[in-house]
């Protein structure tokens, strides 16, 4: 899949994941990082995905689909996470490492973006 430019309150469906959208929760500076949620499926928890556009490729939460019960300050850490990593505190881990885990790569296959293709 070529390079999309999401922004923030984006909603993406992706080709593997069914027919309920991720949102867009953080973006890097450069757009080439964007990290999405979606409530569970039982609405307990999110599910997160990230996508990385110099693999390229998405990973997910490691979760299946059942998500992560985390309060509201991991969106603070994710805007963070994009700072730290572009300046950085050395020898410290980007606040979203001890808050999520992404792996589980595959291609990035999104079949639409706020409903269109």
């Amino acid at each position: 899949m070529d390079f999309r430019h999401l922004t923030l309150g984006d909603k993406v469906v992706f080709a593997d994941a069914g027919p309920r959208p991720f949102n867009v929760r953080a973006v890097s500076p450069d757009h080439m990082v964007v990290i999405l949620s979606r409530p569970s499926s039982d609405g307990s928890s999110a599910e997160y995905t990230m996508i990385d556009w110099t693999r390229p490729g998405r990973a997910t939460d490691g979760t299946n689909g059942a998500g992560h019960t985390i309060g509201s300050g991991v969106h603070r850490n994710l805007h963070r996470f994009f700072h730290t990593m572009l300046g950085g505190s050395a020898g410290q881990p980007p606040p979203t490492q001890t808050v999520l885990a992404f792996g589980n790569w595959r291609d990035v296959a999104i079949v639409a973006v706020n409903g269109k293709p």
